[in-house]
């Protein structure tokens, strides 16, 4: 077959063909090889349950809130067992990106221990639920956790009807439903019920926009509850 081209492509054509057709084997092996790869570093079997990581998270919290923690798998031990053996995190949490709300030390755990998405109101869009898809499916993760915190600057800014443009104004929107559920409170009210609303609206949106994450609930392989953070004392207080 390389002669038969030879002979009827010349010049440049026929050489970059060539290389072509000379390389199929190589690169053959080369996705074998890929594929041996992924496979050899398929991640291990998560040994928690949906009982132990909840367990585990609010004994990490009462640790912090009591000045407490023992900062756990912080060491380059854990850092190299982790690299080499892959991440059996024991619970996902979708967290706001809030600098005061920082969720390993939130629930004193440390590297490998929790599988952390962030963003401004901790709103489900895509990416963060394409992200928490990843670690139920992938990752075996029993438990996921939705949490808000008080004093919420996005849940704060929906309630008083704030107009951003770009992209914070759509970001904004998915925060809309929980400030006109709590319209009607009086105003000292509403961000505190707003930030609790939302966490709430957020857990029902995971199942309702994801087949893989209703799946997973329906068949007991991991939950999904709510929580909120108080800035004030340290203390997490779960919708479980």
């Amino acid at each position: 077959m390389k002669r038969y081209f030879q002979l009827t492509l010349s010049g440049a054509a026929g050489a970059a063909l060539f290389l072509l057709l000379a390389s199929l084997p190589a690169l053959a092996a080369g996705e074998h090889g890929a594929t041996a790869a992924r496979t050899s570093h398929a991640p291990p079997a998560n040994p928690h349950t949906t009982n132990s990581a909840l367990r585990e998270m609010k004994s990490g919290n009462q640790r912090f809130a009591d000045r407490q923690p023992t900062r756990p798998n912080q060491d380059k031990d854990i850092r190299d067992k982790l690299s080499a053996a892959g991440q059996t995190p024991k619970a996902a949490v979708l967290g706001c990106s809030d600098s005061r709300a920082p969720v390993e030390m939130i629930f004193d755990q440390g590297f490998g221990d929790l599988f952390v998405v962030r963003d401004a109101g901790n709103v489900p869009g895509v990416d963060e639920i394409g992200s928490l898809e990843y670690a139920v499916e992938h990752l075996d993760v029993p438990l996921v956790v939705v949490l808000g915190h008080t004093k919420c600057g996005a849940v704060t800014a929906a309630v008083q009807g704030a107009d951003e443009p770009g992209a914070l104004g759509q970001l904004l929107a998915r925060l809309r439903p929980a400030a006109v559920a709590v319209a009607e409170l009086p105003a000292d009210k509403r961000v505190p019920a707003g930030v609790k609303v939302n966490v709430e609206l957020a857990v029902k949106l995971l199942t309702a926009q994801s087949q893989t994450l209703a799946r997973a609930v329906r068949e007991g392989r991991t939950k999904i509850i709510g929580a909120v953070y108080q800035l004030e004392d340290g203390r997490v207080i779960f919708f479980d």
